[in-house]
């Protein structure tokens, strides 16, 4: 028999059921709204949602942001959950499983340039040939590679060289995306930089917002943070070339030279022909700064990496539209030497914080550290580079950067996420001579990076590692060429000798 004084959830007044819900799983919430009509208008509270999304241990994108609604909250929450579900139950590893998990099909018989697509906003796919741009909605019933997908052609007598599109999540929380296009003709070149502009009905075009004349330049590396793309790249004899542009108020940057006279600053590299190998520099662009680094190995020291970094000031406050006449100059902010560190294809894990005891600023990456005794052979690892602050009083401010490793990273071949700034990543690994597989792993550096520097006690946090090994196995003629860390999508490419397929697959159905 009931007891006639118990409460039921219904008499709770919403502040303390608040409270409950933060305390039970997304999944949970969705069950209480269908116990009662009350429960039900609890649970479309905004406050709810966002200390949900606070709270969450699943990853998803950078938020809560103002400009979020209830609903935009709740559904890609929902969303990421869903994906983090079906990673830990390795879905689609049985043959049985894998149609569930396909989303579209995209074939064509035209022979796509390098970097040949891009998977943009989760929800399209960008494939560039040479001639043109091709644009498929993935949202849409129907995907025909002979359709109107064309959201950009080149001019006659133009070659698209090299295609490249990047994203990211801007300061605000808004995603966007860049494309960055490296056309010539017999006789001149030209790098053209787009914005990814979604329009009324998802329709998509590519709006220009700066471009520069070059002669044999080779696009090595793009990257875009939260406001800035960084282009390098080497010409024909060799020399590094960089550009840098705030996409958001069109501003240039002109960073100081990276060259090899940096490197004898430190007083390290007497002799520069004594340097047997060096790595390409690559760069990371974050909200508040542009990082710059470089490998290299000498015979009588090994490894090293030299990394500097520049200072991006406060976004101007001029029209968007109207570029900056002339490059705002940036001298380097920090430098370090940082022994037994190879240089590895960069991972943004998160984007720069602030360690809120001694200032500092962190960014998290993954590199390779080399062992004294065995120079060649390197142990991949990730860890928190460090932009100690530094006393402005000085005549000249140059802060140091250090690197703190955290711990290792278990698989050396791992691309580049679709948006920097997320700890999820998707590889592709060989398993047998007829089969591969995908696997996902997962880096939580946050509250280790935000530790005490300076503690050796056994309590200081570590960093959380999870692996979702084998949830994808597929013939090797198939490659993983990009992904979506929040919605879970996944594309693979098949090449055929007649044609070419892009399946596009999603763990967050």
């Amino acid at each position: 028999m009931s007891d006639p004084n118990a409460l039921s959830l219904n008499q709770f007044p919403p502040e303390i059921l608040h409270r409950i819900f933060k305390y039970i799983d997304v999944s949970d919430i969705l069950r209480l709204r269908r116990v009662s009509r009350y429960l039900n208008e609890v649970s479309h509270s905004k406050h709810l949602w966002r200390e949900a999304y606070r709270t969450a241990e699943c990853v998803r994108p950078p938020g809560p942001f103002p400009w979020q609604s209830k609903d935009d909250l709740e559904n890609v929450l929902v969303s990421s959950c869903r994906v983090e579900r079906n990673l830990r139950r390795g879905g689609g590893t049985a043959q049985t499983e894998r149609p569930t998990l396909k989303v579209k099909e995209i074939r064509y018989t035209d022979v796509p340039v390098g970097f040949l697509s891009r998977l943009v906003f989760g929800r399209l796919v960008l494939v560039a040939f040479s001639d043109q741009v091709r644009c498929y909605d993935l949202n849409l019933d129907a995907l025909d590679s002979d359709s109107d997908g064309i959201i950009y052609r080149t001019t006659t007598g133009w070659t698209l060289k090299s295609f490249r599109c990047v994203s990211a999540i801007d300061v605000e929380g808004h995603p966007f995306a860049c494309v960055v296009l490296n056309e010539e003709t017999e006789t001149t070149a030209h790098i053209s930089i787009y914005l990814v502009h979604v329009g009324e009905q998802f329709k998509v075009t590519l709006d220009l917002i700066h471009q520069f004349k070059h002669y044999g330049l080779d696009i090595d590396s793009v990257d875009l943070g939260p406001r800035v793309i960084v282009i390098q790249g080497q010409d024909i004899e060799g020399g590094f070339h960089l550009f840098a542009l705030d996409v958001h108020t069109r501003t240039e940057f002109e960073l100081s030279p990276f060259v090899d006279a940096v490197l004898m600053e430190t007083g390290e590299v007497p002799n520069l022909f004594a340097i047997e190998e060096f790595i390409s520099s690559s760069s990371i662009s974050t909200s508040t700064h542009v990082l710059m680094t470089r490998s290299f190995y000498g015979s009588t020291a090994g490894w090293r990496t030299f990394f500097q970094a520049f200072a991006l000031p406060p976004p101007h406050p001029h029209n968007n539209s109207i570029p900056t006449p002339t490059p705002t100059a940036l001298g380097p902010s920090h430098r370090g030497l940082v022994p037994g560190i190879k240089l590895s294809n960069t991972v943004l894990l998160l984007q720069d914080a602030v360690d809120p005891t001694t200032q500092d600023v962190l960014i998290a990456i993954r590199v390779h550290m080399v062992e004294p005794s065995q120079p060649r052979t390197p142990l991949s690892k990730h860890g928190v580079l460090r932009l100690s602050a530094f006393d402005s009083s000085s005549d000249h401010p140059i802060g140091t950067i250090t690197f703190q490793p955290l711990g290792p990273f278990s698989h050396s071949r791992i691309a580049h996420p679709s948006f920097t700034g997320t700890s999820r990543v998707f590889y592709m690994k060989h398993k047998q001579e007829s089969r591969a597989v995908i696997s996902a792993l997962e880096y939580d550096v946050r509250a280790r990076a935000h530790g005490n520097r300076n503690s050796d006690d056994d309590e200081a946090p570590e960093a959380k590692v999870v692996e979702y090994p084998g949830i994808l196995r597929l013939p090797t003629k198939q490659i993983l060429f990009d992904y979506d860390p929040y919605s879970g999508r996944i594309c693979l490419l098949s090449d055929m000798e007649t044609h070419s397929v892009i399946e596009v697959l999603s763990f967050g159905v």
